[in-house]
């Protein structure tokens, strides 16, 4: 029986890299560019690891490419294996200066410019060659973050699965936001009741989950007795936007939203929630275990951390 290292041996290290690049962009011209290879060199690299693997890894849909099972349960094991032959290769003198990495996090939508505009800010000026990708959150990071897509994710659910980290941000109180010429907008003194006896607009975070969500602001409601009356949910922040800047609808946001955005001008916050504990919502910083011992991760999450704390 060959020994582990003859095995290993005909296999070139640099495919798993590729393999993991198509993971996470399930795309061959993305993952071509973000390799800088060209399409036909990512082509004949996807074929020999179709080869390596006996398997054809991809199926080709109109948007993408969509993993078989063969490579759903490759990429579990992938962000663990590249993370420790990284560790392998490099010493532990981490430096943002020269840092060429490629970091993913997902937030809230409607914190994104509170929080990450700040914080690519910070980064861009410690660590000039670091890459940022920011996605939207989904109710459930913790598939993204376990098999490397992400991260970090900031979310509104503290994880008990052990394989995670989570670091408390602190609570987020919540106000009620309008277009600044809006009918509550004119009164002195309103109740939670006033604004309830309008519509509302909500960014969708329900995708690919079941139908037993509530959404962390439909539960501070409810506990006072309310519920809101929701005319759209839309996933383009921009839409909303629009929307309660031309119509009498109102949205149940952070507190921060108008006043951390371009939209300040044209929002003014009409009611706001009493800052009490169950009228507010814990934000988590969530990451996976794989990354604890990765001095560049730790870095990002200290400037994650100052930026909000």
């Amino acid at each position: 029986m060959a020994l582990l290292e003859q095995k290993l041996a005909r296999i070139d290290l640099n495919l798993l890299v590729s393999l993991s690049v198509l993971l996470k962009e399930r795309n061959v011209s993305r993952a071509a560019e973000r390799l800088y290879l060209s399409q036909s060199a990512m082509s004949r690299t996807l074929q020999r690891l179709r080869e390596l693997f006996d398997d054809p890894l991809f199926h080709r849909t109109s948007t993408g490419i969509v993993p078989t099972e063969k490579a759903q349960s490759i990429e579990i094991l992938l962000p663990d294996l590249l993370q420790k032959l990284e560790s392998i290769l490099h010493d532990d003198n981490f430096s943002a200066k020269t840092c060429e990495k490629s970091f993913s996090i997902s937030l809230p939508a409607l914190t994104s410019h509170a929080i990450f505009l700040p914080l690519f800010k910070a980064v861009s000026i410690e660590a000039p060659a670091v890459q940022l990708l920011e996605y939207p959150l989904k109710p459930s990071s913790n598939k993204s973050l376990e098999s490397g897509f992400l991260d970090f994710a900031i979310q509104v659910e503290k994880s008990i699965d052990p394989a995670f980290i989570a670091t408390s941000l602190g609570k987020v109180s919540l106000a009620i936001f309008a277009r600044k010429k809006h009918p509550l907008a004119m009164r002195n003194k309103l109740e939670l009741a006033d604004c309830l006896a309008y519509r509302f607009l909500d960014l969708n975070i329900r995708e690919d989950i079941g139908v037993n969500f509530t959404h962390p602001i439909d539960s501070i409601l409810l506990k006072q007795g309310f519920k809101r009356d929701i005319q759209l949910q839309t996933s383009q922040i921009s839409i909303l936007v629009e929307l309660l800047k031309s119509t009498d609808t109102l949205l149940i946001a952070p507190s921060f939203f108008a006043n951390a955005s371009p939209y300040k001008e044209e929002l003014v916050s009409v009611y706001q929630f009493e800052q009490t504990q169950s009228n507010m919502i814990e934000l988590f910083l969530l990451q996976h275990q794989r990354t604890v011992n990765s001095a560049a991760h730790q870095w990002l999450k200290d400037k994650i951390l100052l930026q909000i704390l």
